[in-house]
């Protein structure tokens, strides 16, 4: 018979220890609304991957603003807001996430043959 195997961490252990690393959503105040950006966390792991990328830089601001607020929070940034000050708000959104989650570095190492 072979031995029982007790895993050195369990699903329920790591969900416990999820709130300790748990970040605020990112929220914005204009016009007496609020718009809030997504949780990496809270994402499938490629989707919160490619939010802080995309945050990050290398994409249309615009194109950023819509693929990842809602549309009613995207039309309304895109309407009260000059380019730079949209900007601003993703670098300040980023910065937001760093500061909890750490940057994602600047993509894989090349390699020469």
């Amino acid at each position: 018979m072979a031995d029982k195997i007790t895993p050195t961490l369990t699903l329920s252990a790591l969900n416990s220890l999820d709130g300790a690393a748990e970040v605020t959503p990112f929220t914005f105040g204009i016009n007496n609304h609020i718009v809030t950006f997504p949780d990496p966390l809270g994402l499938s792991p490629e989707a919160g991957e490619d939010l802080l990328l995309d945050l990050g830089g290398g994409k249309r601001a615009t194109e950023v603003i819509n693929k990842w607020l809602s549309e009613e929070d995207a039309v309304f940034v895109t309407e009260h807001l000059t380019l730079r000050q949209m900007l601003l708000l993703l670098r300040q959104a980023s910065s937001h996430y760093e500061a909890s989650l750490g940057s994602l570095g600047e993509g894989r190492a090349s390699t020469t043959a």
